[in-house]
């Protein structure tokens, strides 16, 4: 795999989210256990909002340390949805790495947080609409949530293998209209998640958009 890179610095200076005080606070609150930059962080929190009146819960897989299920979690209590957040993680770091795919990870990564830890946040957050479940997903934690309905996803597991698996899982479960985010898709330690999505633009029920913060976008369209 042979991409290009360069640090991306746009000329727009149309910025929403100056004016958005409860999102400033928020990502004041949570960035110290965050590795999802703010842009990133407000896209989560606009789009939860767009995505209101398509039919679906939300899913993350690749939590971390829960920054990011707080963030649609609390749009969601914002709006008073009555959406629910299902986070998923191993809590242990990174799995299904693939040398000839993965530049960079080789598995065990990012295991620095848990469960209880992440829960903890939560609570602090005062969010009753997350919840989280630990395993390998999906093999140990889909079948919790198989007849749940999606309107958006986010992805941020970095390696090959595991993001196609999520994607091969929730696709079906997606609701016309519905986004699922790469958060590992415009940067240079994660080239098999740029490759994955790549593939994606070949497909026509998928638009694909390359979001200049480093966010992978897609949208499934009705075909």
């Amino acid at each position: 795999m042979r991409y290009s890179y360069q640090i991306v610095v746009p000329a727009a200076t149309y910025a929403p989210w100056l004016r958005d005080n409860e999102f400033l606070t928020l990502f004041k609150q949570v960035k110290k256990n965050s590795l999802v930059n703010f842009y990133q962080a407000y896209e989560l929190w606009s789009l939860v909002e767009q995505l209101e009146k398509v039919n679906g819960d939300v899913l993350e897989v690749g939590v971390w340390r829960g920054s990011s299920s707080i963030v649609m979690g609390s749009k969601l209590k914002q709006l008073c949805s009555e959406k629910h957040v299902y986070a998923c993680d191993t809590f242990e770091g990174v799995v299904k790495s693939d040398a000839s795919r993965d530049n960079f990870y080789k598995g065990g990564e990012h295991r620095d947080t848990s469960q209880a830890f992440v829960a903890q946040l939560v609570e602090a957050a005062g969010l009753t609409n997350v919840t989280l479940l630990k395993g390998v997903f999906p093999e140990e934690t889909g079948h919790c949530i198989e007849s749940r309905q999606f309107s958006l996803c986010h992805i941020d597991v970095d390696t090959y293998i595991s993001a196609r698996q999520v994607m091969d899982w929730v696709w079906q479960r997606l609701s016309a209209g519905g986004v699922i985010i790469f958060n590992d898709f415009g940067f240079p330690m994660t080239q098999g998640i740029t490759a994955l999505v790549n593939e994606y633009r070949r497909d026509s029920d998928k638009m694909v958009i390359h979001n200049l913060n480093g966010n992978g976008i897609l949208v499934k369209v009705k075909v």
